[in-house]
């Protein structure tokens, strides 16, 4: 069973079920977890870092830019300052961000805090459909990440290790 999933984080009911409808129906092969908020994903991200968890990890978050309480931008920025551990990937971790407002501002402050891509977020739902069908099949399927590999412990010399 593969243990990845998708994380949407949208404060609009509404759009949440656009999306949950669209991976029901035309994207079956993915899994996908739903979140109200920032604060929500990420009290759920910082739980994961246990070394006990055993649930789904994500392998790509989509966050919506425009949310009360904590916004998109500040979620990725908190994501890519969280350390990483030997389950959690945070610094490489796929973060795609949508937003109605396209604005270069914004775009630029979402790159540079760390977002690997920014979508407008379409209005038709044939639009929304092809945007997350391009964006799973990119991010989940075709690229590759870097595997974080375990520090190696350093071996001290035996004494069999020696030439006599």
């Amino acid at each position: 069973m593969d243990q990845r999933e998708i994380y949407l984080v949208d404060d609009s009911a509404d759009h949440r079920y656009l999306v949950r409808t669209i991976f029901n129906k035309f994207l079956p092969n993915y899994h996908v977890r739903f979140f109200q908020g920032g604060s929500e994903l990420y009290q759920f991200l910082i739980l994961q870092s246990s070394p006990d968890y055993a649930g789904r990890l994500p392998a790509l978050i989509i966050l919506d830019h425009q949310m009360p309480a904590i916004s998109g931008l500040e979620v990725l920025k908190l994501l890519r300052r969280t350390p990483d551990n030997a389950k959690t990937k945070w610094k490489t971790m796929p973060i795609v961000i949508l937003s109605n407002d396209d604005s270069n501002d914004i775009i630029n402050k979402c790159y540079l805090a760390g977002a690997n891509s920014f979508f407008l977020k379409p209005q038709e739902f044939e639009e929304l459909r092809y945007m997350l069908e391009t964006i799973c099949h990119y991010w989940m399927d075709y690229n590759k990440l870097p595997q974080i590999s375990q520090p190696k412990i350093e071996q001290k010399p035996t004494t069999l290790d020696h030439d006599e």
